[in-house]
C-alpha cells in the first residue's frame, strides 16, 4: 500500500482532549506548528487516525482537518524560519 502525504490540523477547546490529539498525531507524523502535523502514511493508517481522532473530539465544538497533498504539491512546500519537516520514508509505523 503506498503512502501519501497529509497535513492534519485541529481546533480543540478542551486542554485534555487537545493534548490527547497531539499525542495521537505525534505517533504518526511531525508537529510543524502547535496544532498542525505533517504525516506520511498509507490508507490503512489514515483511516485509523480518523477513527481515533473522532473518538477524542467533541463533535459539536471541535474539528480536525485532513489535507491530502499530491506529490507535486509536497515538492512546492515553502517555509520561512525554523520548522521540522517530514521527508518521505522518514517515519515508519510498526
Amino acid at each position: 500500500m503506498s503512502k501519501r502525504y497529509y497535513v492534519i490540523s485541529y481546533d480543540i477547546s478542551d486542554d485534555k482532549k487537545r493534548e490527547m490529539m497531539a499525542k495521537l498525531l505525534e505517533r504518526y507524523g511531525v508537529r510543524v506548528q502547535k496544532s498542525v502535523f505533517e504525516c506520511y502514511v498509507d490508507e490503512k493508517l489514515i483511516i485509523e487516525i480518523k477513527r481515533k481522532a473522532s473518538s477524542i473530539i467533541d463533535m459539536e465544538t471541535d474539528s480536525v482537518r485532513f489535507y491530502l497533498l499530491c506529490k507535486r504539491c509536497v515538492e512546492t512546500i515553502e517555509f520561512i524560519g525554523k520548522t521540522p519537516s517530514l521527508e518521505e520514508g522518514e517515519i515508519d509505523i510498526i
